[in-house]
Formats: C-alpha cells, structure tokens, sequence
C-alpha cells in the first residue's frame, strides 16, 4: 500500500509550545487540556494528507518567510512545507505577538 502523506515535523520549540500549552490548560481543566491536544493532533494528521489548505499569511513579512498557517480553536499552527517534510515552526495562542515570535 503506498501512501502520499507529507512526513509532519514538529520543531523543538514547537513541541514546547505544545507542551506549555496543554499544560496550562491542564491547570484548571485536565478534559479540556485533552480536547485540545486531541485537536491539535487530529490537525497535524489532517495537514499530513494535504498541506496546501492552511492559510498565507496577509503580513507581508511573515509570508515572504514562506509561512502557512491553520487555526486550531484560539491557536495558530505556522509550519513551511519543504519537498515532503512539513515543519511545524510554532503552536501560538492566537491574542500573542505571535509576528515577534517566528
């Protein structure tokens, strides 16, 4: 059986978004710390098959970056796709200066 899916990477920084992220919700709501994981996770799957659906960036600076994006509830998902490999860059809460952070 051969598959066509895109390999998903996620960079160092971006797992520690994603840890910092489910832990903080876990603080007060461990359910909901799990949806989203569950849906950030269903996402990244979703973006292995077909990663031409996430967005461009409307800032100019951040595009000619050769970012894309996706929106999982109140969080930002910037990754690049280079031949096969998608790098998932950042996982960001949605109110940050997320510009200063990529």
């Amino acid at each position: 059986m051969s598959t066509n899916k895109f390999r998903v990477r996620l960079l160092k920084i971006a797992e520690e978004d994603f840890a910092e992220i489910v832990s903080y919700i876990a603080v007060d709501n461990v359910s909901a710390a799990e949806a989203i994981a569950g849906r950030i996770g269903k996402n990244l799957e979703l973006l292995s098959k077909n990663p031409l659906p996430g967005r461009i960036p409307r800032d100019v600076e951040i595009r000619n970056l050769g970012y894309r994006y996706i929106i999982v509830q109140n969080y930002i998902i910037f990754y690049k796709v280079e031949e096969r490999t998608i790098f998932i860059h950042r996982i960001l809460h949605g109110a940050r200066n997320y510009k200063s952070l990529l």
